[in-house]
């Protein structure tokens, strides 16, 4: 989720700007769905579909991209809520899921209003139980959302600039980590934004500063050290939320107003716009990326989009959300 406004971060801050090139990979879009429609996340099933979560209105979505002709199922209509933001898949086919009262036209969400709730598929099929899990009443704008273990997630607040650690058994919640890299800032209040964990370290994006950093953490979610920065967004771009590979040193970041998906090395790496460029509606105002799963799945990694529906492509280009497919065999493995 990201609004775009005038970039200001803290220069001490940043690294040294590493070196940008371009290597387009082939994309598919798999989907594009009305004008004023807005895909904020996505998670993908074992078996290969897809989860949508939409902040123009409170729908959770499932589509198989390898259908002949792939349409999203309506899932379920969260009627005490006005949007939908991050999702995760806690154990195999039960996800959870961000819901509150929020509006992407002021980016705030209604104190209280957020909660957490399970979305879990019995097996073999394809209607979910759902149920309200947690609501944490302190939470100020509730964004990404990451598993920390099969009972606890890491919730991004950021209106806050800070993560919350959940247990979605019992609903209790408390602020695992506050460091001053996912704080938003006077200009901009959208601070720590996508957050995803890997070999004991929570990586995550800040939409204020522009950035993509690490942090190491204990086994329950509080921070093991400080923050440190890997990367910086492109020019006219902020890094939104991210896929990071489980077994390799691959990190895709969509880039929001960039209009782009680009490739960060998680070792420092040049960064690499592998889809989409800043005048392009390919990718409009992307939100989310993911890797595929299941058959078929294998190198492609799913980007969602707002469709420039906040910031149009050249000024005055929107589309409808989007689920577009990009092939990342090409690029190889770190």
């Amino acid at each position: 989720m990201h609004i775009p406004t005038p970039s200001s971060f803290f220069p001490a801050l940043l690294p040294l700007f590493l070196p940008l090139t371009t290597a387009l990979l082939p994309t598919h879009l798999i989907y594009e769905a009305a004008v004023g429609t807005w895909y904020e996340n996505l998670a993908v099933r074992a078996s290969g579909s897809i989860l949508l979560t939409e902040i123009t209105a409170p729908n959770l979505y499932m589509i198989d991209p390898l259908s002949p002709n792939p349409k999203p199922t309506l899932v379920h209509t969260f009627t005490s809520a006005l949007w939908l933001v991050g999702i995760t898949e806690t154990t195999p086919d039960i996800f959870h899921l961000v819901a509150a009262n929020g509006t992407l036209a002021t980016l705030s969400s209604t104190p209280g209003s957020n909660r957490i709730f399970q979305v879990a598929f019995p097996p073999g099929r394809d209607t979910p139980e759902i149920k309200l899990t947690a609501t944490l009443p302190e939470a100020q704008l509730l964004n990404g959302l990451t598993t920390l273990n099969p009972t606890t997630v890491l919730a991004a607040d950021s209106a806050k600039g800070v993560v919350w650690a959940v247990d979605v058994e019992t609903g209790d919640s408390r602020i695992a980590i506050a460091d001053p890299l996912m704080l938003p800032t006077s200009a901009f209040p959208l601070g720590i934004n996508g957050l995803h964990i890997r070999d004991q370290t929570l990586y995550f994006t800040n939409s204020a500063l522009d950035l993509f950093a690490k942090i190491p953490i204990h086994p329950d979610g509080t921070a093991a050290g400080s923050a440190v920065n890997i990367s910086h967004a492109p020019a006219d771009a902020s890094y939104d939320d991210f896929a990071i590979s489980e077994n390799s040193d691959l990190a895709f970041l969509v880039t929001n107003t960039g209009n782009s998906l680009e490739d960060v090395g998680l070792r420092g790496e040049p960064q690499v716009i592998v889809a989409g460029n800043l005048n392009s509606t390919e990718l409009a105002e992307p939100t989310s990326a993911a890797f595929g799963r299941g058959e078929g799945g294998e190198g492609v990694v799913y980007v969602t989009t707002g469709g420039g529906l906040v910031a149009p492509v050249n000024g005055d280009e929107t589309v409808g959300a989007q689920l577009v497919a990009v092939d990342i065999r090409g690029l190889g493995r770190r």
